[in-house]
């Protein structure tokens, strides 16, 4: 189902929107957790093979006296390791929302699954994604669908609405009270703009490249999973000015 005209209005003006239809149903839900859990389960204390602890605080995320307390846990390239969601990059449903938004020649940029444990979920600080990734155009947008219930008690987005029209602020190393987080970037933003953005499991939100987005630690009994799938027309550019004509098609006009 494509975004009305409405909607699409809406993601223009503000940068995101929190996408009212349902994305998978129960079953294909269930099978997601199912091959979610099997692969972190199946990562979990490996090195150099697609899980990074995005949390780790210290000089570096090798370091072997860094913080490992809090998890922030991210695995690259889920559809590399897994046919469940090689098959989700063709969701239909997700890609006529991405059509909706970037036309209909849309490539692959990366996907990755975040996992909040319940308790000692680790922050994820303000952002831009574009604040990473350097593309150009940066007219990439990202689908973030729940595999759990996200709210405000564990770690749901916030964004600050309308900032991927205000440029593009510097990104410094993130920090917090206990040290550097050699993973993560972070922005200075006006707090008293965010607005959360609960998701059903289910359910998702899209937003664009440049809109500052951030999500809380997890404190709460509960785990929070989600997937991203983030899509880029075709002929945009890498960093360093490279078309990314490699990554995979996954609609063409």
């Amino acid at each position: 189902m494509k975004l009305t005209p409405q909607q699409v209005e809406q993601f223009q003006e503000k940068g995101y929107l929190n996408i009212p239809h349902r994305l998978v149903a129960d079953d294909h839900l269930d099978l997601l957790r199912e091959h979610y859990d099997a692969l972190f389960a199946k990562k979990r204390g490996t090195i150099g093979e697609g899980m990074r602890n995005l949390a780790v605080v210290g000089e570096s995320e090798q370091d072997e006296t860094a913080d490992r307390s809090e998890e922030m846990l991210q695995i690259m390239e889920m559809w590399r390791f897994d046919e469940v969601y090689r098959q989700l990059l063709y969701h239909k449903p997700l890609l006529d929302i991405a059509e909706s938004l970037i036309g209909a020649n849309i490539q692959l940029f990366h996907d990755q699954a975040l996992y909040k444990p319940a308790s000692h979920g680790g922050e994820v600080p303000w952002h831009q994604d574009n604040g990473y990734w350097r593309c150009t155009p940066s007219d990439l947008v990202s689908i973030w669908m729940a595999l759990d219930d996200a709210d405000e008690e564990n770690g749901c987005m916030n964004v600050i609405p309308g900032s991927h029209l205000e440029g593009t602020p510097d990104h410094d190393r993130a920090a917090t009270e206990k040290g550097q987080l050699p993973a993560l970037l972070e922005a200075d933003v006006d707090e008293n703009r965010a607005a959360p953005v609960p998701v059903k499991a289910g359910f998702g939100m899209v937003h664009h490249c440049l809109m500052l987005h951030q999500t809380n630690p997890n404190r709460s009994s509960r785990r929070r999973r989600a997937t991203v799938i983030h899509y880029m027309p075709t002929g945009t550019r890498n960093g360093k000015g490279e078309v990314m004509d490699d990554h995979l098609v996954l609609r063409k006009s």
